[in-house]
């Protein structure tokens, strides 16, 4: 019991010296900070879930202790504790089967919460700013207008203008988008960590059996309608809506190609062709997210998933 209390007081001050390193700058800072959630999921997949209320507590109180600021803990608390103790929460749920072994909860039910944490997130900022005017957007907009002019020419004139600032109506769900990708990214990392030295609790998740409920489809549908089709604020809600919502479909997407590469004898170059494409030109992400809609009304995966299944998906 107590090697399991400082593991998971040690996972908690390794996620606030990650997170702190990007206030306090230097090499790799950046990296470390993308990392912050990893420690906290280590410890939450591998002991449960008290290990991760425990690291997150811990980590809390180290970077208050350093910083000095409840917004900086706050923070913390909100981009990496809570996300990581709902993650392992979740995914460390299960059931008897008749058979006498374990359903786990299923990934596509975690991916669904972790969104539907996101928009609350989302949601959450839209209130906070009612009071200010244009509400979020226009939040965004003086922000980045405010580093726009830090940036610019010494002799420039300072311009109240911010109608050029295209990026600024989609930003909060970029924002929220990227903090869900850092979640699932730590996530799969701790999971594989664990799976490695055989600490893990669950068995490792594949992405071919990544299953998103129905209704997911006809919302997203209706929300990239209404973001086309409805100016100012709605559209400004539905837009970022969207942004958010396509995030389980570009796995959905991801799991379609997977089921497609495993069917074939060069799956490894396959697929080794394919991140190498995503990452370097980013817009297949759309294809991505396509793939996953009509994966949810064709169920494309049936057609490659009745080979034997690969453990290291």
């Amino acid at each position: 019991m107590h090697t399991a209390l400082a593991a998971a007081v040690g996972g908690g001050f390794a996620s606030a010296l990650f997170y702190l390193s990007v206030l306090f700058g230097g090499f790799g800072a950046l990296i470390l900070g993308y990392l912050t959630p990893l420690p906290l999921l280590a410890a939450g997949l591998s002991l449960g879930l008290t290990a991760a209320l425990v690291g997150s507590v811990a980590g809390a109180v180290m970077v208050l202790g350093v910083s000095g600021s409840l917004t900086i803990t706050g923070a913390y608390a909100l981009t990496a504790a809570v996300p990581a103790v709902f993650t392992v929460r979740q995914a460390l749920l299960a059931r008897p089967r008749a058979d006498g072994g374990l359903e786990w909860y299923p990934p596509g039910m975690l991916l669904t919460g972790l969104t539907g944490l996101g928009i609350l997130g989302f949601v959450g900022a839209v209130a906070l700013a009612v009071g200010e005017p244009g509400g979020l957007e226009g939040v965004v907009r003086r922000a980045l207008g405010d580093m726009a002019a830090q940036f610019a020419p010494p002799d420039a004139e300072p311009s109240a203008d911010t109608d050029h600032l295209w990026i600024a109506p989609a930003l909060p769900g970029f924002v929220v988008v990227s903090w869900m990708f850092m979640t699932i990214i730590n996530g799969t990392l701790a999971q594989g960590v664990l799976m490695r030295f055989g600490r893990n609790r669950r068995p490792g998740m594949r992405i071919t059996e990544l299953e998103l409920p129905r209704w997911l489809g006809p919302v997203y549908g209706t929300v990239v309608a209404m973001a086309l089709a409805i100016p100012g604020d709605v559209g400004f809600l539905a837009l970022n809506l969207g942004l958010i919502l396509s995030v389980p479909f570009a796995f959905a997407g991801l799991s379609v190609v997977h089921a497609y590469a495993r069917a074939r004898s060069t799956r490894t170059a396959i697929l080794v062709a394919f991140y190498m494409f995503l990452v370097l030109f980013g817009w297949p992400v759309v294809v991505l997210v396509g793939l996953g809609m009509i994966e949810q009304w064709m169920g494309l995966r049936r057609r490659w998933t009745t080979g034997p299944r690969q453990e290291d998906e």
